[in-house]
């Protein structure tokens, strides 16, 4: 199997780590490695700004490897911040990268994990990838890096596990950041029909570059012109579908989409204990299974100037900031308005 070159490939350098066999029993932990790892990992070849780091577990049977980005605060940090940055669906960790410098700048430690599934971390394909899977992920990495108290920020996919982390874990959340979370309706109840893994397999494993940016530009900066830097973040996804990994990549996709179909995150909204922030940009069209509906389900779906307002009254303590005319990555649209409202509420 694929996903066990990598530690073929440096098994002298992981041999320290707990990375566990079939025979030996699982740690309960995980362990942190942070030597040098393969330039391509796990078919991303992405160049990070920082060195990347391994978070070696086990889990539902089998090794899995994490990987994530662990970038220090740049000023005294006493009360020892710490963020983690929960990326989207068609994104990666290093996305973050502009606003994990902004967060070291103001005194956070930030810690920018790529999901199990995604870009540089290990993408098994008989796995679960559930929402609560995915929180778990991120909280038993937290917990092998000793970091119990966190800022949780996440974007798309990544609102919804911050959602749902906070959830799980409120104990140990300082604040949320949802930035236009997915699961803010029900898309099945709209109308949505089933599409199965296969088929879902079968449209995602032709993407490259120009599908790619064509779907990005339609449904993340609609009516809104391409910048050249978004290009990078294209290159970035199209370079794994083309990649050793890309057959893997593309069918963990599918697995993940069927998976959030399956759990909107609005009907429990108002459980959430968590001081909570909504950055919504109102613009915004991203809908799940909007591109298999009919016209009039697709019409009914992804209205964010309307979701936005109406998950904020649901959460019992949220503040709401909507972006006018920005789409689904108010952070990459317009840098400086989504800082200047993030750096004013952190805290």
């Amino acid at each position: 199997m694929k996903i066990f070159s990598v530690f073929t490939a440096f098994s002298a350098i992981l041999s320290c780590t707990a990375v566990v066999s079939a025979q030996s029993d699982p740690d309960p932990i995980g362990t942190i490695y942070d030597g040098h790892v393969p330039a391509n990992l796990y078919g991303s070849s992405y160049p990070y700004p920082w060195p990347v780091k391994l978070f070696n577990f086990y889990n539902q049977r089998q090794n899995l490897t994490m990987a994530f980005m662990d970038i220090p605060a740049r000023k005294h940090n006493k009360h020892n911040k710490t963020a983690v940055l929960l990326h989207g669906g068609n994104f990666c960790g290093v996305t973050w990268s502009d606003t994990a410098r902004q967060l070291s700048a103001a005194g956070y430690r930030v810690i920018l994990p790529d999901d199990i599934g995604f870009c540089k971390s290990s993408k098994p394909q008989g796995y679960s990838y559930n929402v609560q899977q995915q929180a778990l992920n991120i909280h038993s990495l937290l917990t092998a890096l000793g970091i119990d108290q966190v800022t949780v920020i996440g974007h798309s996919m990544g609102g919804m596990i911050a959602a749902r982390y906070g959830l799980m874990y409120p104990n140990n959340v300082q604040q949320l950041f949802l930035v236009n979370p997915l699961g803010l309706e029900d898309w099945v109840a709209k109308g949505v029909p089933y599409l199965s893994v296969d088929a879902s397999y079968e449209s995602g494993v032709v993407s490259n570059f120009t599908t790619l940016k064509a779907y990005e530009h339609a449904n993340y900066f609609p009516n809104a012109p391409w910048k050249p830097e978004y290009d990078a973040w294209v290159h970035m996804l199209a370079d794994i579908y083309a990649g050793d990994y890309g057959s893997e990549y593309s069918y963990v996709m599918a697995l993940v989409t069927d998976a959030l179909l399956s759990q909107p995150v609005i009907y429990q909204l108002p459980l959430l204990q968590t001081r909570t922030y909504l950055l919504v940009g109102d613009s915004d069209v991203s809908a799940l299974g909007k591109a298999w509906s009919s016209p009039a389900v697709a019409a009914k779906l992804g209205h964010y100037h309307e979701l936005g307002p109406a998950a904020a009254a649901m959460i019992p303590n949220c503040k709401l900031h909507m972006f006018p005319g920005l789409g689904h990555a108010p952070f990459l649209q317009d840098p400086k308005a989504f800082y200047d409202v993030l750096l004013s509420w952190l805290d």
